[in-house]
């Protein structure tokens, strides 16, 4: 069964989620005080963190802070549940490390979704190897690349030069193919014109990007939306595509 903490300063909003989580399959923990969630995630590990961004003492960026600093918990997927919808909020909270960001009131469907993603991503992150640039995987048909590191090491852009060959280029067009950009290190200026140029390299492909930190930064200073599909989080291209 799988396990879930969620850390809310709202007592209405802890019963809901509590009601709802039991009744798709979760073992749920539930905390109003951010010091006492954090105690939580430590000694039980859950498999996800439902995380509110307002709330008192501590707020959701120094939760994330205080998790992401403990080697304990530092791998918990955390997804941040808040009425906060402006968009510097959601880009900031991808920066700070959540998979993904659902604006209140959640549609219980679209959470169930969202976690189970979470689960099957963080999942997934493990069994990668760390010592490649960029992994290329399979669902189905679709051709995931996942990159991570910075862009201009040497050790990336060999990388891209081996994977991104003629023959794979051939195999992805005209198919769906997903890029991953979560793991990938702070895009400057010159690192974001690379990404671009790799992107034109697979435009013959259906190609959706996950960018997570990185949104603004491309929605910002390039055209890639008018290229590919651009999602914030893994949990947003699975609803499009219902590839969990």
């Amino acid at each position: 069964m799988r396990t879930v903490l969620a850390i809310d300063d709202d007592k209405t909003t802890l019963e809901i989620l509590k009601s709802q989580l039991e009744e798709m399959g979760f073992r749920i923990f539930i905390e109003r005080a951010a010091v006492k969630g954090l105690d939580i995630a430590k000694n039980f590990s859950p498999d996800v963190i439902l995380l509110d961004l307002h709330m008192p003492v501590m707020d959701g960026f120094k939760v994330l802070s205080a998790l992401k600093k403990d080697k304990t918990t530092k791998d918990i997927p955390v997804i941040m549940l808040t009425s906060n919808k402006e968009k510097d909020t959601v880009i900031e909270a991808m920066r700070h490390g959540v998979v993904d960001y659902i604006v209140k009131p959640h549609h219980p469907d679209k959470l169930n979704r969202k976690i189970l993603t979470a689960v099957s991503q963080s999942g997934f992150k493990k069994q990668q190897s760390y010592e490649d640039f960029i992994d290329i995987s399979r669902k189905g048909e679709i051709a995931v690349i996942t990159m991570r590191g910075a862009v201009s090491e040497k050790g990336f852009q060999n990388d891209v030069k081996t994977v991104f060959n003629p023959f794979f280029l051939k195999q992805i067009n005209g198919k769906v193919c997903i890029l991953d950009l979560r793991s990938v290190e702070d895009l400057d200026p010159e690192g974001m014109k690379y990404m671009t140029e790799i992107v034109k390299r697979i435009s013959g492909s259906s190609l959706k990007i996950v960018a997570g930190k990185h949104y603004g930064t491309i929605v910002s200073s390039t055209d890639i939306e008018e290229k590919a599909e651009l999602f914030l989080s893994y949990g947003d291209l699975d609803l499009a595509l219902n590839i969990g």
